[in-house]
């Protein structure tokens, strides 16, 4: 048995509290929005429109929103630009990081300082509209993707990553006979995958969550992300949409819609999260440290 003392102890439990603390305010929200949008319209007037865990739970709320066949379009979308848009950044942004990651590539630090650039400023959204609107992507899904055709934060993670791998591997693929489009392609980017993982992750979160570029760009509801629509459904619930789903004497009310909303909309990204979580901390921290 290892004897603590007096004041290692008092250090153990003010560390929990601080944790309980930390994961109760964390875990609270979300289990008020899930009991909240799983009550219905008569427990809900009881409880003073405040329930966690409620008494007699109903999944009314959900039926309303998954009955909408513009919820079904607007997740196929959203499923498109989260895929699509992630999977041209990664291709584009390590392509970018190879280059780059070449130490005697002539204009390297021109490069780098325009790369960072971007991060730093923004074209402003009206110069970007009207750009998108020149070339032709009003009204098109497209917009939602060719916009962020490459990560400048994810590019400089991934250039950093490619740097921290052995030299001796570089050389031997060379000395082999391969050429840069092999050596990217056999032994960067499977070598790389932790921080294509992470670096993916956060921008399928940032397309899947998007929706105001959306807002700006498309016209035809046939073509919204799902976040955009919901935002919709959140912003009018007095209006005519809200009400068109809650039906007058239903057992649904708007709080309950608002919070099923909120759920709709976060649960599909959630199921993504575990499939990447080995390689998220990996290529979070190999790609922000130089060995």
């Amino acid at each position: 048995m290892i004897y603590k003392s007096k004041s290692e102890r008092t250090y153990q439990i003010i560390i929990h509290a601080i944790v309980i603390a930390v994961v109760a305010s964390a875990v609270f929200p979300l289990l008020y929005v899930l009991g909240m949008s799983l009550t219905g319209q008569v427990e809900m007037m009881q409880r003073n429109y405040f329930v966690i865990i409620p008494h007699e739970p109903t999944f009314a709320a959900y039926e309303r929103i998954l009955s909408s066949p513009l919820i079904w379009k607007s997740f196929g979308v959203s499923v498109f630009r989260s895929a699509m848009g992630t999977s041209l950044m990664l291709l584009m942004s390590v392509i970018g990081a190879y280059v780059l990651s070449i130490r005697t590539l002539p204009g390297r630090s021109i490069m780098l300082l325009l790369v960072v650039s971007t991060i730093l400023f923004s074209g402003g959204l009206i110069p970007t509209y009207l750009v998108v609107k020149q070339l032709g992507l009003i009204d098109s899904l497209w917009s939602l993707v060719l916009l962020y055709l490459v990560d400048s934060f994810g590019l400089l993670v991934i250039k950093i990553f490619i740097e921290n791998l052995p030299d001796g591997l570089i050389e031997a693929g060379k000395i082999d006979g391969a050429g840069d489009l092999q050596m990217l392609m056999r032994v960067v980017i499977p070598l790389a995958a932790p921080a294509l993982a992470a670096i993916g992750l956060f921008n399928v979160v940032f397309h899947w969550n998007s929706w105001f570029d959306a807002m700006v760009y498309l016209n035809d509801a046939n073509l919204f992300p799902m976040q955009l629509v919901l935002k919709n459904m959140l912003t009018a619930a007095s209006s005519d949409a809200m009400q068109s789903l809650v039906i007058n004497g239903s057992a649904v009310t708007p709080e309950s819609m608002k919070m099923a909303t909120v759920i709709v909309g976060t649960l599909p990204i959630l199921m993504v999260y575990p499939f990447l979580q080995k390689y998220f901390v990996k290529g979070v921290y190999m790609g922000a440290v130089k060995g």
